[in-house]
């Protein structure tokens, strides 16, 4: 089952994937990181197409990777997929479970009179409703 606008989605994911072949920087470098949110789990169409243009989805080596809990079900919307060249120069790539995990009630987000009070702005945790992703490179290659 794909979630909705699967082919809007798949689409989107193609049209990136052409960019990143099409040289976008003009420099001629090879080496290209997609990372972000890409509203598509790991097994989604959007995710396959960016896998079949040639791009390595770096969270599949991770073990049960997720970025996003949504009614108690966690799920991986947050992506870093490489081109062949880059992937050979990430030496770990790892959710930093930060937002995900956290209670609603310690939210940026004021709805359902969540008490701002609770809220630490000087804190990384709970600062969005999805994890950041981490990649580790050695570009010396």
């Amino acid at each position: 089952m794909q979630a909705n606008c699967n082919a809007t989605r798949s689409s989107a994911a193609l049209a990136l994937a052409d960019w990143v072949n099409s040289d976008p920087t003009g420099i001629g470098d090879p080496d290209v990181l997609i990372i972000g949110d890409l509203n598509a789990y790991l097994m989604e169409d959007p995710l396959t197409a960016l896998k079949d243009a040639g791009l390595t989805n770096l969270l599949e080596a991770n073990p049960r990777p997720y970025s996003y809990v949504f009614d108690g079900k966690a799920g991986a919307l947050d992506h870093a997929l490489a081109t062949s060249s880059l992937a050979g120069q990430v030496r770990a790539s790892i959710e930093w479970h930060i937002n995900a995990d956290e209670p609603q009630l310690l939210d940026y987000n004021l709805e359902n009179g969540r008490d701002s009070s609770l809220f630490d702005p000087d804190s990384p945790y709970r600062a969005s409703d999805h994890d950041p992703i981490i990649i580790g490179l050695d570009l010396d290659n």
